[in-house]
């Protein structure tokens, strides 16, 4: 973020310019495994650098993931990013922040969450960017919410297997 503040009533955002679309559009053109790892190094490497300074991220998704001219990527938008240390009474026990379908079964919950929650997404994340499709996809989004909670830890195909004990580790 290069600058940010109120303008005739209405707040900005200047950041970078990233031109080379998001995660979720590489997604839908399908990557392969060997890009999967390099893109979960990369992003697991920002998810580790905002940790370190006690920063959770709470609402990490492909279209979160943004690549640069370069081919580099930037993880963006942390609108829902909240303070590790602070108290859950600040922003609210039981309130429920993110995106359904890369949310993990505390915050899901409404629950105090910690790093292991940007994990869990970032592995909901692999899953898909391996497999072309989300892991879990229901009619609602608290059905969402519950197959994350209830659902078993979903299985990659027999050609990436070699994969799901990472999948594992991270779910």
């Amino acid at each position: 973020i290069f600058d940010l503040g109120v303008a005739d009533d209405h707040a900005y955002i200047a950041m970078e310019f990233c031109d080379r679309g998001s995660l979720k559009r590489r997604i839908s053109k399908g990557i392969g495994a060997g890009l999967a790892i390099t893109y979960l190094r990369e992003i697991a490497g920002a998810l580790a650098a905002i940790h370190r300074i006690g920063i959770l991220h709470r609402d990490l998704k492909p279209t979160n993931v943004l690549f640069r001219r370069d081919g580099s990527l930037a993880v963006i938008d942390f609108g829902l990013a909240k303070q590790a240390h602070l108290n859950a009474e600040i922003t609210g026990t039981g309130q429920i922040f993110g995106t359904p379908y890369y949310m993990s079964p505390e915050q899901g919950k409404g629950a105090v969450v910690d790093e292991r929650s940007d994990i869990y997404s970032l592995g909901i994340i692999f899953y898909e960017m391996l497999s072309g499709a989300k892991p879990f996809v229901a009619d609602s989004a608290m059905g969402l919410i519950h197959l994350h909670d209830t659902a078993p830890i979903p299985r990659l195909p027999a050609e990436l297997e070699r994969f799901q004990n990472i999948i594992d580790l991270m779910l």
